[in-house]
């Protein structure tokens, strides 16, 4: 129950810290969000919900099984027709450093195999391997990271 408990405000923490970042970490997050759009609307995604970027509504949270605890994705995306539907978490190169990231990326995981839905980890092409080797030492599918293009 303590692990819950700490996940839990881990997540919280996240989520508050999200608009008190400084500004240069807050525009890197939105550019990768921006791209992380882009990226999911070639593979066919019309609707999206993106959380703290202008012009989108806010993603639902998600209840976690197991864990019992909600978790708000990044970017959430439906492919029209086909009721397909991709979870995305954006994590900027001083995301990769918190002990909670490999936490969240299971989390996300878990809900989105008892519904059906892909899951992406966008990440910088520098941050790729790093992505990977935390994908490995939480045991999740190192296919989720994929490498968004730096928009500066």
């Amino acid at each position: 129950m303590v692990y819950i408990q700490v996940y839990y405000l881990q997540s919280q923490e996240h989520a508050m810290s999200l608009s008190m970042l400084p500004d240069a970490i807050q525009r890197e997050r939105e550019n990768m969000l921006q791209s992380g759009v882009e990226t999911l609307k070639t593979m066919g995604n019309a609707e999206f919900a993106v959380h703290d970027l202008a012009g989108f509504r806010e993603p639902d949270e998600l209840a976690i099984p197991i864990l019992n605890i909600h978790m708000q994705p990044d970017i959430r995306a439906k492919q029209p027709g086909t009721g397909g539907e991709t979870l995305a978490l954006v994590e900027v190169s001083s995301d990769l450093g918190e002990e909670s990231c490999g936490r969240r990326w299971q989390a996300l995981e878990a809900w989105a195999q008892q519904h059906d839905a892909q899951v992406m980890v966008f990440v910088h092409p520098e941050d790729q391997a790093r992505a990977q080797e935390i994908a490995r030492a939480w045991h999740v599918p190192t296919a989720y990271i994929v490498s968004l293009p730096r928009l500066h």
